[in-house]
């Protein structure tokens, strides 16, 4: 699967079995997760920050997905997109609402949550063009700048894993 060394769920022991275990049982560990397996020091650390993450109170299940979803399908990782895709469409979501999610997160969500999404969309999509008014709105929806700067690195960090995983992947 991979052009790098990276630890299957059936043999994986210690650290990686610990990580991989966060998965349910009719859940397959994800390949990325897989390949993070490659270090496992690193594997622990992103399984840490995702787990902070959905330990807080502030960011639902829901949320959590949506945010990974736009910042997969902005980086075009297909892997990473179907996945969540077909995770928030088990939670709920309509396939209308999913097409719209980057674009009118409101047909899905709570207004507080839409207006995170609709600021980590356009940061993903469109970095430079972020603006202060554009801050302030998410702030206005009642986030934290920690908060803010939480959802939009989470969503970002689906690029680089897809530029990580289309590194390694066998072609």
């Amino acid at each position: 699967m991979f052009m790098i060394d990276y630890v299957r769920p059936e043999q994986a022991e210690g650290l990686v079995q610990k990580m991989y275990s966060a998965f349910p049982a009719h859940i397959a560990v994800p390949d990325p997760i897989q390949l993070y397996s490659a270090s496992p020091r690193y594997l622990a650390r992103q399984m840490a920050i995702a787990g902070d993450y959905m330990q807080d109170e502030a960011y639902s299940p829901e949320l959590l997905a949506a945010l990974r979803y736009i910042g997969a399908s902005t980086a075009c990782f297909g892997f990473c997109t179907t996945f969540n895709r077909g995770l928030l469409a088990s939670m709920g979501l309509t396939e209308a609402e999913l097409d719209a999610l980057a674009t009118d997160p409101a047909r899905a969500f709570e207004p507080k949550e839409a207006a995170l999404l609709a600021f980590a969309a356009k940061a993903v999509r469109e970095p430079d063009d972020v603006t202060q008014a554009d801050v302030d709105t998410v702030r206005a929806a009642g986030w934290t700048d920690p908060q803010i700067f939480e959802g939009t690195a989470y969503a970002a960090q689906m690029a680089t894993i897809g530029l990580v995983f289309r590194t390694f992947a066998d072609k």
